[in-house]
């Protein structure tokens, strides 16, 4: 894709000054699928629009829903106030609330006063 902006060094996000992105996979057991057991194939990776404390120095922000079947969490908080106050994670639809409680632990954690 071209939309005729200049690309940075590596074409990805990480190419933006500050912006910060990590990884996790979970990648256990073998053979067919056992309820509660596994196999497990799932993951997450979390983007940082900077370095700093993130519910301090909330970042402009904006959301779009393309089809509606993925789970979300956080936009009505974007459609109103125009900003985040939290990195940005993707996961699977199964994992949304799993990852946004690791995301209200993380804030807690780095802004006592929330």
């Amino acid at each position: 894709m071209n939309d005729g902006l200049p690309t940075g060094r590596h074409n990805a996000i990480t190419d933006v000054p500050g912006v910060r992105v990590g990884h996790a996979t979970l990648w256990k057991g073998d053979g067919p699928l056992r309820p509660g057991e596994g196999p497990v194939r799932t993951g997450v990776t979390v983007v940082r629009p900077h370095g700093g404390n993130l519910f301090r120095e909330k970042v402009r922000a904006a959301v779009h829903t393309i089809n509606g079947f993925g789970k979300a969490c956080g936009f009505e908080e974007v459609r109103e106030l125009g900003v985040i106050e939290a990195p940005i994670a993707l996961t699977s639809t199964l994992n949304v609330g799993l990852v946004a409680d690791g995301l209200v632990q993380y804030a807690v954690r780095e802004s006592p006063e929330i």
